[in-house]
Parts: structure tokens; sequence; C-alpha cells
């Protein structure tokens, strides 16, 4: 009898802890439905918004969910438990699913509580074998939401186009490179500097001929934007080669393969606009994982490659080699050859572009320069003399809000490393990211997260060998990357409201933009570039870089969008006293033409 009773008295703690969970549970879940539900109406973060939440939908959907939870998984010892870190990341998603406006302290706020609520219970996302996850299942699931996250990014950054959002700077100027790649193979443009002049003479990046067989199949600026989230996502497959290697359970991989698609940074980079950059990521990734697997061909191609990505993309090699270096399982002598490899081809692209282009930028690095002193050499010297002046300009405000959105999709793992081998592949995320005053090298919105965020991940991936709870981090990441992404990027997709609402202007403007003859010096506002990007001649208006005297334009269009009345009268004034007279209109744009003598 008292066997009995003791037992019944386990069963009552038992079900009435999981009813507890269970109602926990339900209230995040209603909770995130009913904002959603006044979202649009008034802001959420407003206290407000308290005024419309129903409190007996509220207790309704509770209750109902906490019943579904308790009538599903009460005979699932400890799995429950999951269902609060999994309410909270639903939770997470919904509230920010309508969001048209960037709150990223917010997001990074619900990231965080996902993260803990995740990593608080002990029997949450326990390993086990998922039997549609090995073999072939693996690779259809990675294989689906890659092509759905690819399609996801071009969709957004195309729209983004049609609505006039992409500016010369930095995507007309590529976009009228590749016109001239296709017609003469030469990486001609007259946007970037305002003259024609090689991209060669700015940058140097063989790398882009590898996408010239697309572009001429589709001719067209938006190719362009779905290759680069093409070439970024595609880092996934040395990704899943990666966890191949050190042996993950197929949930682990999709879990990880998921985590780095989902990794806001990425797809951040990928929304402004359209830049070389983009290739880091795998090449990157390729390098380590021939490295890690001592396919030294593979290594050496892959590393060709990455010097021919950009001028800088030789710190990138010689970090590795450097990682390599430190590395008890990798030959010394062929780290020693990736560093002269990746410092003679830094120096070798340096030097082609001082002597035939417009020279490396240090401007980004001009708080470690005194007057006078214009070089990188002299950054590095200037460090070395005063390190405490180098630290302290590493941690601001928003350079610490950088490190969360870069890191904490990661949860940590890289930095949670004893090993002076990973440091070394840590190094560009500090001196690239995070050493400059250069506000866009430290925002995961910008082309500078591309290279840093592959090491980064890599390392996620590769010190994630040493956790017993392997499945329980890799999902818990994936997690945090979905809330911050969501975050980060759905206001991104407003722009798809936008067109759809205001199609028929947007489309008017194109064509309009699209009849303009192509053999005329065009000066266009910058926002209207990249749809002239079939247009030999076509220089910003006003310029920001040579041609102080834009007089020589045959053809001149404004986006009257960007000028207030007022400020639309003076330029037409102005242009008028130059001997410019408006000819036609359309939608937003204004055209005006130079008057016959």
């Amino acid at each position: 009898m008292e066997k009995r009773f003791n037992i019944n008295k386990v069963k009552v703690r038992k079900y009435g802890a999981f009813l507890i969970y269970a109602l926990i549970s339900g209230f995040i879940v209603s909770s995130g439905i009913s904002l959603n539900f006044i979202h649009r109406d008034t802001d959420i973060l407003s206290i407000d918004s308290v005024k419309q939440v129903n409190v007996f939908v509220l207790l309704l959907i509770t209750v109902s969910v906490a019943a579904l939870i308790f009538a599903l998984f009460f005979k699932k010892d400890k799995l429950y438990r999951s269902c609060i870190p999994l309410s909270l990341f639903f939770f997470s998603l919904i509230i920010l699913y309508p969001s048209v406006s960037v709150k990223p302290y917010f997001y990074t706020v619900l990231a965080v509580t996902v993260v803990c609520a995740a990593l608080s219970f002990k029997d949450v996302f326990k390993d086990r074998k998922i039997k549609i996850l090995e073999g072939r299942g693996l690779y259809i699931f990675v294989a689906a939401i890659t092509a759905l996250m690819t399609f996801a990014v071009s969709f957004g950054t195309i729209i983004r186009m049609y609505v006039f959002n992409s500016s010369a700077f930095d995507f007309g100027l590529f976009a009228q490179m590749f016109e001239y790649m296709a017609t003469d193979l030469t990486q001609n443009t007259t946007l970037e500097r305002n003259e024609l002049l090689s991209h060669f003479a700015v940058h140097f990046s063989p790398i882009y001929y590898l996408m010239l067989p697309f572009y001429m199949i589709f001719r067209n600026p938006e190719s362009l934007l779905a290759m680069q989230a093409a070439v970024c996502f595609s880092g996934v497959i040395p990704l899943l080669l990666l966890c191949k290697r050190w042996r993950y359970g197929g949930g682990v991989t999709l879990a990880l393969c998921g985590m780095f698609l989902c990794y806001p940074a990425l797809t951040g980079a990928c929304f402004y606009d359209f830049h070389e950059n983009c290739f880091l990521t795998p090449i990157i990734l390729w390098v380590l994982y021939f490295l890690e697997s001592d396919k030294r061909v593979g290594l050496i191609i892959s590393a060709v490659l990455l010097l021919c990505v950009k001028e800088d993309a030789g710190l990138y090699l010689v970090f590795i080699a450097l990682y390599a270096l430190f590395n008890k399982k990798v030959s010394k002598l062929l780290s020693v050859f990736l560093i002269i490899m990746g410092v003679c081809g830094f120096f070798a692209d340096t030097a082609f572009i001082n002597a035939y282009g417009e020279g490396i930028k240090v401007s980004r690095y001009d708080i470690f320069l005194t007057e006078g002193q214009d070089s990188l050499t002299e950054v590095v010297k200037n460090v070395i003399k005063n390190p405490a002046f180098f630290l302290s300009k590493l941690l601001t405000e928003e350079k610490l809000l950088f490190m969360l959105q870069m890191l904490l999709p990661l949860l940590f793992i890289p930095v949670k490393t004893r090993k002076i081998s990973d440091w070394f592949l840590i190094a560009p995320f500090i001196l690239i990211n995070i050493a400059t005053d250069y506000k866009y090298q430290y925002d995961i919105n910008y082309q500078y997260v591309f290279g840093t965020g592959a090491m980064l991940i890599f390392l996620t991936v590769k010190n994630l060998r040493y956790s017993r709870a392997k499945l329980k981090l890799a999902v818990t990441a994936f997690m945090a990357a979905a809330v911050c992404l969501m975050g980060n990027a759905m206001p991104k997709y407003h722009y798809a409201e936008t067109y759809f609402y205001n199609q028929e202007r947007y489309q008017t403007a194109d064509r309009f933009l699209k009849e303009l003859p192509k053999d005329k010096i065009i000066y266009a506002s910058t926002f209207l570039t990249p749809h002239l990007y079939d247009c030999k001649q076509v220089y910003m208006y006003p310029p920001i870089y040579n041609r102080e005297d834009w007089t020589d334009a045959e053809i001149i269009v404004l986006d009257s969008r960007y000028y207030s009345g007022t400020e639309l009268k003076e330029e037409m004034l102005k242009l008028e006293e130059n001997g410019y007279v408006k000819t036609d209109e359309a939608s937003f744009v204004i055209k005006l033409e130079a008057e016959k003598k």
C-alpha cells in the first residue's frame, strides 16, 4: 500500500511539473500570437500596446496550447522540457516577422533569452540518431534549405534594386563593369571614379571572371545579385564535408548547416549590394577543409583562388597558414609555404595597385597614423610602439554590439578555446572588423564580414567536437542565428511590399531609363545608375569623384525622391543656368538635355 502511494506521489509530481511547463510554454506562444496581431498598428515596445491585448483570448490560447503539449508529450519522459526553449524561439520569430525597423538590441536580447532557456535544461535536445537525416536524406535536407535561403536572399536583394534602393556604390558600378566584361573582357567602369577606369586600379579582383559565363547566359543586373547569394551559400558544401570528416551525426550536421545559412552577417552583407568579398566565405572554408583533410592539390588551388579575390585576401591566407604552423597535425613545410604564398600574393597585389592604380586604402586605419604617415607598415610600427593605444580603440558601444551579433549565433564557441592556433583564425576578426574607426567594417550589414565570418564559423564547427552535448549546442546555435537573422533581415523585405503596392511607378521609371540612348554621355542620380548598366558613359550626378565640371553631359537624369520641393527647384534652376532644359519626366525620374547651340 505504501509502495503504491509512493508511486502515485511520484506520478503526481511528474505530471504536475509537466503541467506547469506546458502552461508556461502555452503562455509564451499565446503572448507571441497576441503581440503579432497588434504589431502593425502599435509599436509593441511601447506601453500603449498593452491596451490592445485581449486577456480572455490570451488565456484561451494559453490553455489550448498547454493542453496540446500535455496531450502530445505526457508519455515522453523529460522531452517536454524542450517545449520552453522552442516556445521562446517561436515567440521571437513571430514578433520579429512583421518588423519594419531594425532593433538590434531587441532581437539580440531575444536571441540571448532563447540561448539561456535552451542551455538551462539538462535534457533539452539530447543527442540521438535521426534516421531520416542519415545518408542521402541529410543531403536532400541541406540542399533544400540552401536552395530556399539562396532564393530568399536573391529575391530580397533584387526587390531592393527594383524599388531603386541600390546605389552606384556598390551596385551600379559593378553592373556596368560586368557589361564591359561581357563586351570586351575588361573590368572597365565609368562610375567607380567618374571616369573610364579599370576596376583593377582600385581592387585586384580577377575572381569576377568566374561569374562571367553565367552572366553571359542571364545578362542583367538581377543575375549578379542571385549569383552573389549562390556563391556565398555554396560555403555549405565544405562545411558539410567538415562535419562528415569529424563524424557528426545527421542532426548535428543539419543544425550546423542551418546555423551557417541563417548566420545574419552573411545575409546582411549580401544586401549591400554586390562585392567580390562574397567569394571569401566559400573559398576560405574550402582552404580550411583541404588543410584539415591534408589534400594538398585542392589546398593549393583554393589558396590561389583566395588570392584572386582581393588584394587583402593574402592576409587571410597568412593567418590560415599561421594556424596550420601551430597545429601539430599539419606539415610545418606546408605551413611555411602557405605563409610565403600569402605574403607574396599580398605584396604583389598591393604593388600592382600602387603602381598602376590608385594605391591601397589605409585611411580606414588613420587612427593609428600620425600626421604625414600613409602606409600599412607605419600602422604596424605604431601599434607595436604603443599597444595600449591600440587596445583602447577595440571596444566601443557599437563594436560591442557588433561582437555580440557575430558571436552570439555561434554561442561564443570560437573564443572558448585554449589553443594558440585557433587565435590566428580569430585575429582577422579583430584586425579587420574591430581595430578601425571605419564604421562599415564593424557592421554586419556590409561586406567586411564575409571572410572573418567564415573563419569564426569554421572554429565553431571544429571546436564543437570537444562538447558532449553536440546536438544541443548545434540546435541552440541554429535558433540563435535564426532569431538574429529574422530581426536583422525582415525589415529589408518590406521593400517587397513597397514594390507590389507601387509596381507601376517603379516599372515606369525603369522603362523610361532603359529607353535612353546608350551612346550619350549621361549623368544620373546614384539610385538610377544600376538601371543604366548598359550605357557606356554614365556618371554620377552630382559627382563625388573627379569631373567637378559636369557640363560635358548630354543628358542628366535626376531622382526627385531625394530632393525636397525647394531643393529640387534650386537644382533645376542651377541646371538651367548651365544650359540644360527639362525635356521629359516619368514617375520620379526627371530628364534634362543640353541645349543645342
